[in-house]
């Protein structure tokens, strides 16, 4: 509880001073963000401190505008204008808020906490995603929620468009949700904004993940272990109200992203299906007992490879070895060098040096797998140079988790191309005449996750090491096989980097807007094609123009004319003003 007097007086609210001011009449507050506590602070020594603390002195009629929120942080980002509302301000566009009665959306809302009750199948269940899920390339579900004891199983739902904003940990990641997402169930810990506008839908995203939502968001957050954001918040997040012309081109870029990833997961699903039928491999699931079953298994001594460790000798391994054994072609191992010429594992890579702007990404063993990863660290170029032979990834290169959760695998796309990465995943290079696309079906099949994971050692946190990686058991069909295997997920990586410069072009134009800088110009007006206004000469039998246009508009579709501002007659040079050259 705070209590306001009429002396300077300490007032402290975990981890935040509230000086007041000697004189009631100024109605100010002087706020600053001070962990230790002592006695009352005059306003002139706050300057003579030597840490470097920021501190402003706030009205309180300003302070009522956010509700009387006691939060030093987001006090003094508003006053300073470091959560991504100056330009905003300066930019001179209409804004709106996201959510609230004259919002985008009316409103914001996530499902109370509930009991996870798991089934077996989907038969009898819902697919369900946690929330660190919903943000991945390529989504996995975590098992599937009964549907006879899971309440108000319908405000779980996925719905086509909807944006999925985390709102505990990381806050601020944020997703649009697509075919692939739709008829599953998510976690609670995942706001909904809901519209069956897609072009709406997509512009919100967009601004949301750009750095002046991200901002907003950040800066919304409360909560000094693990931070929270709650609907009521995403009222005060302001958005530009763009014409429709421009909320609509962005709003496609947006959406057109997320369907080219649904493609791209669909081709590694069919490369996962086509994997087991040329190499005549059953699912493990099928042959095998559950994993969290209790079993027991018998080994030759011969047999013990040197490990003595049950997890080693689990029955699932031991059934994929027998069904590899089965095989009439070659089985190798991954380190043979016809199927790799490197398995990096980072070594050497210790000391680092940050910077906040600029710099080089850094990507946690996490954030390789999301879509768009938010705080991300970036390394001094300068500082580096050395380390980037090492720790620098490269398109189509293979990453493997190797301590922690093991035996996630992923493709690098283009887009990740000469971004750097952890110590925390070991890096396969494909030989040259192996296809990468072949070597990751493989790693991240079934039996590849089988055989990755039972190296694992250690009690507490597992790792798996490069020689262990290097004994990996691997088929080598022939090579036709293995391209028609690999040459869906290499088409599945291109389509993944499309759509990551699909969504890069629309918050760029975005943020262009906002910052009233110039777009860059587009493939057309750059084209050597396009003809000067001087040259051109009038040609007595050229179709008039209302025909021209006449036959143009009679191949777009109504749905299409039905997005069309209503005023564009009245209107015209307005928009067209709007042009983006």
């Amino acid at each position: 509880m705070v209590n306001f007097a009429t002396q300077s007086e300490l007032l402290c609210t975990l981890g935040l001073k509230v000086i007041s001011s000697s004189t009631i009449e100024s109605k100010q507050v002087l706020y600053t963000s001070i962990l230790e506590m002592s006695s009352s602070v005059p306003e002139d020594d706050l300057e003579q401190l030597e840490s470097p603390i920021r501190h402003d002195v706030l009205k309180l009629s300003d302070l009522s505008k956010s509700t009387f929120r006691l939060d030093a942080e987001f006090q003094i980002a508003i006053k300073l204008g470091d959560n991504g509302l100056q330009n905003l301000e300066n930019s001179g566009l209409v804004k709106k808020p996201l959510c609230g009665s004259n919002g985008f959306y009316r409103e914001a809302f996530y499902p109370l906490r509930f009991k996870h009750i798991y089934v077996e199948s989907n038969r009898s269940g819902i697919p369900f995603l946690l929330s660190s899920e919903l943000f991945s390339l390529r989504p996995e579900t975590s098992g599937y929620l009964s549907r006879r004891n899971t309440p108000d199983l319908e405000s779980l739902m996925i719905q086509k468009w909807d944006v999925l904003i985390s709102r505990c940990g990381t806050v601020g990641n944020v997703c649009l949700a697509t075919d692939n997402l739709v008829g599953k169930a998510l976690s609670e810990q995942v706001i909904r904004l809901r519209s069956s506008d897609a072009n709406i839908a997509g512009y919100i995203t967009a601004f949301l993940r750009s750095r002046y939502g991200r901002l907003q968001m950040s800066n919304a957050a409360y909560s000094s272990a693990i931070p929270y954001i709650e609907p009521k918040h995403l009222e005060q997040i302001l958005i530009p109200d763009l014409p429709p012309i421009r909320r609509i081109a962005l709003g496609r870029l947006m959406c057109e992203a997320g369907e080219l990833r649904d493609e791209a997961n669909q081709l590694l699903d069919e490369a996962d299906q086509l994997l087991h039928e040329r190499l005549n491999l059953p699912y493990l699931k099928s042959i095998a007992p559950r994993e969290d079953a209790s079993m027991s298994t018998k080994i030759k001594a011969s047999q013990l490879m040197g490990r003595l460790e049950a997890s080693f000798h689990n029955s699932v391994a031991i059934a994929a070895e027998t069904q590899l054994d089965k095989l009439s072609f070659e089985v190798t191992t991954v380190g043979d060098s016809r199927v790799t010429q490197e398995i990096r594992a980072i070594t050497k890579f210790r000391k680092r040096t940050y910077v906040e702007k600029g710099g080089i990404p850094l990507l946690s063993s996490k954030q390789i797998f999301q879509i768009d990863p938010v705080s991300v660290k970036r390394l001094a170029k300068g500082a580096h140079t050395k380390d980037l032979p090492e720790i620098q990834l490269e398109e189509n290169t293979i990453a493997v988790t190797r301590s922690g959760t093991i035996g996630r695998v992923q493709i690098i796309p283009a887009y990740m191309a000469k971004w750097t990465a952890s110590e925390h995943a070991t890096r396969f290079i494909a030989a040259k005449d192996m296809n990468p696309g072949y070597l990751y079906a493989w790693l991240a099949s079934d039996y590849g996750y089988c055989l990755i994971t039972r190296n694992s050692y250690g009690s507490v946190i597992l790792e798996v090491d490069k020689d262990m990686f290097s004994s990996i058991l691997i088929p080598l069909p022939k090579k036709s096989i293995r391209n028609e295997i690999g040459n869906l997920v290499l088409r599945a990586n291109q389509l993944r980097d499309q759509a990551w410069r699909n969504e890069q072009d629309a918050i760029t134009r975005l943020e262009n807007w906002i910052a009233n800088k110039p777009t860059v110009p587009t493939q057309d007006d750059l084209s050597p094609n396009k003809i000067p206004l001087k040259d051109i000469t009038y040609d007595p039998s050229a179709i008039p123009i209302w025909q021209l246009a006449a036959q143009i508009s009679a191949k777009v579709p109504d749905e299409e004319w039905a997005k069309v501002p209503s005023d564009l007659s009245q209107r015209f040079d307005y928009y067209q003003g709007l042009k983006d050259d």
